[in-house]
């Protein structure tokens, strides 16, 4: 099966990858320049968490666990620190406990189990517990988690569905004739050609690209191009899924002229249209 056949071969390398161990579940950006994320074992139900430098993909530590082999994930992030949390049940996303992680070592500076987390505000951390009929908030230092002050309301400066992550990406839509008329005619014409998300901006297209599977019509093979928007050639492909069951929204995204996708659910990339 070929595709955009009279495209250039690839002119454009990948900045940095990064190869998790078993499979990326979750990926947290900082706004200082650190990515964090969990590469978790489905089998036997463990995970490990590590952090990388944005800028080069350098590996400031990795295979990281925290206590809890597999009910544990990612809260929010600082420049200092790293928090986690628990779960009230085992099967059930409600969640439970504050685990704070020195970001520059990876090491645990202190637990709280009693409360889960809320929100942060220099230098507190904000927890909750939710009684029969009413909810208790928690005021604890950031840097022991020690208990400061029990509150009936947060304060007003304090944001209770506050964001601590970095979420301003541009994330893809699926591609139409009315919008995308530069690759929609090529598109119709290749083969087994089901979908596609796109994003676009003013020197090149972005494209996940859904085909049915030469060996299994009822899965998908899905493909990153990258296609210059001028000479309407492609400069960069990567196979997403060789074959998957199912489209897979959301399997990459930019931030600026930076493209990041995951590739096979276990490699994460990052690429930079300005080279």
């Amino acid at each position: 099966m070929k595709f955009f056949s009279l495209f250039s071969s690839n002119r454009m390398n990948p900045l940095w990858k990064f190869t998790a161990e078993n499979t990326l579940w979750r990926i947290m950006f900082s706004d200082h320049g650190v990515i964090v994320g969990e590469d978790r074992n489905t089998e036997n139900k463990s995970v490990t968490f590590f952090c990388l430098a944005e800028e080069n993909g350098s590996v400031l530590w990795r295979n990281k666990m925290f206590d809890e082999p597999w009910w544990i994930g990612l809260s929010g992030i600082t420049k200092e620190r790293l928090y986690l949390h628990g779960f009230r049940k085992p099967d059930m996303p409600e969640q439970k406990g504050i685990t704070a992680v020195d970001l520059a070592e990876g090491t645990i500076r202190w637990k709280n189990i009693d409360y889960s987390f809320l929100a942060l505000k220099r230098p507190f951390v904000f927890g909750y517990k939710d009684l029969f009929e009413r909810r208790l908030y928690y005021k604890l230092d950031e840097r022991t988690g020690d208990l400061l002050e029990e509150m009936n309301e947060l304060p007003e400066d304090v944001p209770e569905n506050g964001q601590y992550e970095k979420t301003d990406f541009t994330f893809s839509r699926q591609a139409n004739p009315e919008d995308d008329v530069d690759v929609w005619s090529l598109l119709n014409k290749e083969q087994g050609f089901v979908s596609a998300d796109i994003i676009s901006n003013a020197t090149h297209h972005v494209l996940n690209i859904y085909q049915k599977s030469v060996d299994d019509e009822r899965n998908l093979r899905n493909t990153l191009y990258i296609i210059d928007t001028t000479t309407k050639k492609k400069v960069y492909s990567d196979v997403l899924n060789g074959s998957t069951a199912y489209a897979v929204p959301d399997s990459f995204f930019m931030n600026g002229r930076r493209v990041y996708y995951i590739k096979e659910r276990k490699t994460f990339v990052a690429l930079d249209l300005t080279t």
